[in-house]
């Protein structure tokens, strides 16, 4: 049986409790045999006519409690199904907006086509990857595709799963089965067996004859005896005639179990290849914690004078370190929150932990930022050996990140061992990011991101950090980082706080600029999460930068912090995820200017400050809404821009209520006047400006079409072209913020 608990959890969990109950049956029946359930009755007539037969006597409550058993087995494999399902939906939750969130998603189990179709209209699998659905489909008991022995089995395996689910819920109990092999009857002389037939096997509910005879000579004195050479196995009431001995309920259990593991492997497989991000998984004693909540409300039961104290302490932070946690109290003016950090999440224990430690490091970087921004790690041959460009990159516009991983794959010993080992794997790891920067800096390098796709880097063009992350299950306490004095900027960290810096952001830009904000290691290894939220106290208490707003007449100015206290989407997740996947929806389109185009586009996006981005989703939102209900005949439209005090790319974001050529012209227009008016305060030539429209769709196929526009220079509108533009779009200025 397949065990798939790293992408899976829920999913193992069902399958391991289906393996448990049919192991439980197992043994139930097997005792119910040794205690006498099964005997055998010879039964010969004055005439000679006769019968062997098998006799069940079942105990009071028996038929019930193996049903109980059958049922919890057959109930834990279809939850598994189900799981792989919803599970699969929340790994790639980040990548798209469900259409029916308050649908169940589940596998959907048929034996027509026109069932299979009416279930699929329920969004029962809106969600998943498009081959995990062939997957699904081609395991329908309906289904006559793929033609392969291992689908056949899996086909018959879940028509099976499916006649027991029904035939339970209709209330019918296990009951035994007999296969006659070879009974056997003597008579002892003058007594002769004139004629001997086996019967058919059956179903056993009391009794059933498994052979008949006819005797000669029989005086009816006795003298015969025989054995039934039958086996007697569970049976349910959809049971068919095995084609051979093996092939009994139990057999039929165990393909169930097998198959459905082969789809859980399967499903894993394709989640694991697929070139987008996914959910960082927590481990199962974190799954249910609450990241970010007032401490009033903690189950911890604070204090109310410990909490008084912390707000007027120096730091306003307090710190709990548990066992598979870290919990930080934070001060944030009138309420003290309590912030968890979980462990680091598990890593795939089929493969060697350093390897896995480092393939988390990018998921972690691809779920909470963009994999179009995760490099993989690039080989190059240097005379007779090979020289591996780091654990992997990140480049978000002109800001990159080069990462180092250094993973304990051994026992830990010592403390003063482990020092030693941590001292050594810090040293060697900044040497080695100073080495990737040196051959950054050198040539242009070619790479691969999380999208499968080939990026070229002039690594002369980026800022660059290092970062090296340490992966190790139990890091001494206390341990003091020391000074690397390297070239340029090197933060360590534990893989927990490489977690937990994107997990707060959810943004590449952001972690990256925070990395370089800090510019070297916390003091001691594993107070990262305490720094964080000592700078964002700073900037919580910091003056917002100049901005002159008279350029924007009816513009609003909006100050938010660059590193927020609550995690990003507390305020809400579903209006702030609508900037990763308006994201998402720019890195799968079909894109007809080079690959660096689009990252550069991705890049400014990303920048949006974290504070903007729920309102900013929202407000989309809102349109959405809106935009849904007017009249067909009518435009509406909803848009609004951001400028920065600094020479950032302009951002623009809007909604219409109908996509059509006249519309995406119209917006055109707007996103090439909008850049055109900054010119006020920028030099246009080296400005870039992108405009992000969402107009939404009725065919229940997706919420919305995505439409991107980027403007490049000066847009040299000529003077009938301006005036046209702002007699179309600058009657209400109400678009700037």
């Amino acid at each position: 049986m397949t065990v798939i608990p790293e992408l899976y959890p829920e999913a193992s969990r069902h399958l391991m409790a289906a393996f448990e109950a049919k192991a439980a049956l197992s043994t139930t029946w097997a005792r119910y045999l040794d205690d006498g359930l099964i005997d055998i009755v010879i039964v010969t007539q004055p005439d000679g006519a006769g019968r062997i037969a098998v006799v069940a006597y079942w105990p009071v409550g028996a038929r019930a409690a193996l049903t109980s058993l059958f049922a919890t087995c057959t109930s834990e494999l279809r939850a598994s199904l189900d799981s792989l399902v919803t599970e699969s939906v929340d790994l790639f939750s980040i990548l798209k907006r469900p259409r029916a969130p308050q649908q169940r998603r589940l596998f959907p189990l048929s034996d027509s086509e026109d069932h299979f179709k009416s279930l699929l209209t329920q969004s029962c699998m809106d969600g998943v990857l498009d081959t995990q659905f062939q997957v699904v489909l081609g395991s329908q008991p309906f289904s006559k595709s793929p033609d392969h022995d291992t689908a056949k089995r899996v086909r018959v395996a879940l028509r099976h799963l499916l006649e027991w689910s029904a035939a339970l819920a209709d209330g019918h109990q296990l009951g035994a089965w007999v296969t006659p092999v070879s009974p056997e009857i003597e008579a002892e002389p003058p007594t002769e067996i004139h004629h001997f037939s086996i019967l058919e096997p059956g179903t056993l509910d009391t009794e059933r004859d498994v052979a008949s005879f006819d005797l000669a000579n029989y005086s009816g004195q006795g003298g015969i005896s025989g054995t039934a050479g039958s086996y007697v196995d569970l049976a349910f009431r959809h049971w068919k005639e095995p084609t051979g001995i093996e092939e009994t309920l139990s057999r039929q259990v165990d393909l169930a179990i097998d198959a459905v593991a082969r789809l859980g492997d399967i499903f894993a497989s394709l989640a694991e290849a697929a070139p987008a991000s996914k959910r960082v998984i927590a481990r199962p004693d974190q799954a249910n914690s609450v990241a970010w909540l007032e401490a009033a409300q903690s189950s911890r039961r604070w204090g109310a004078d410990d909490l008084a104290k912390l707000k007027n302490s120096e730091t306003g932070i307090g710190v709990v370190v548990d066992t598979s946690e870290l919990t930080l109290l934070v001060a944030t003016g009138d309420e003290v929150y309590e912030r968890t950090v979980p462990d680091a999440s598990p890593l795939n224990a089929h493969i060697q932990r350093g390897v896995a430690a480092e393939g988390a490091v990018r998921d972690a970087a691809a779920t909470w930022g963009l994999p179009d921004f995760v490099l993989r790690p690039h080989v190059e041959r240097k005379g007779r050996g090979v020289r591996e460009i780091s654990d992997g990159l990140l480049l978000a516009g002109d800001h990159g990140l080069i990462i180092e991983v250094k993973s304990r794959d051994t026992t830990p010993g010592s403390p003063s061992r482990e020092v030693a080992w941590l001292a050594k794997k810090i040293a060697e790891g900044a040497r080695q990011a100073g080495g990737t920067l040196r051959r950054l800096s050198s040539d242009t390098v070619n790479m691969v991101n999380g999208r499968g796709r080939d990026i070229s880097i002039n690594g002369a063009e980026v800022r660059w950090v290092g970062v090296v992350i340490i992966d190790h299950p139990a890091p001494p306490a206390d341990y003091r980082i020391p000074d690397l004095s390297c070239s340029f900027p090197i933060v360590v960290l534990l893989r927990r706080d490489w977690e937990f810096l994107f997990d707060q952001l959810r943004s590449t830009h952001a972690v990256i600029s925070y990395l370089e904000r800090v510019g070297n290691s916390a003091p001691v290894l594993g107070e990262e999460p305490a720094r964080y939220y000592e700078l964002a106290a700073a900037d919580a208490g910091a003056k917002p930068a100049y901005l002159d707003i008279s350029h924007f007449p009816s513009g609003v100015l909006i100050s938010a912090p660059t590193l927020p206290w609550a995690p990003a989407g507390s305020d809400g997740d579903e209006a702030h995820g609508m900037v990763r996947i308006m994201c998402e929806d720019i890195a799968l389109t079909n894109f007809d200017r080079p690959e660096t185009d689009r990252l550069q586009v991705l890049a400014a996006i990303d920048s949006l400050p974290i504070g903007h981005r729920t309102d900013l989703g929202k407000f989309l939102l809102d349109g959405l809404n809106h935009a849904r209900q007017v009249d067909p005949e009518t435009a509406f439209w909803k848009l609004r821009t951001f400028r920065t005090s600094v020479a950032a790319t302009q951002l623009g974001f809007g909604v219409c209520s109908k996509f059509s050529e006249l519309a995406r012209q119209a917006f055109i227009s707007w996103v090439r006047l909008r850049h055109y008016e900054r010119g006020d305060l920028d030099t246009l030539a080296d400005s870039v400006s992108i405009g992000v429209l969402l107009t939404p769709r009725h065919d229940g196929l997706r919420d919305w079409d995505t439409t991107m526009i980027a403007v490049f220079g000066d847009p040299e509108l000529d003077e009938e072209e301006l005036q046209l533009y702002r007699n179309l779009w600058n009657e209400d200025r109400s678009d700037v913020s």
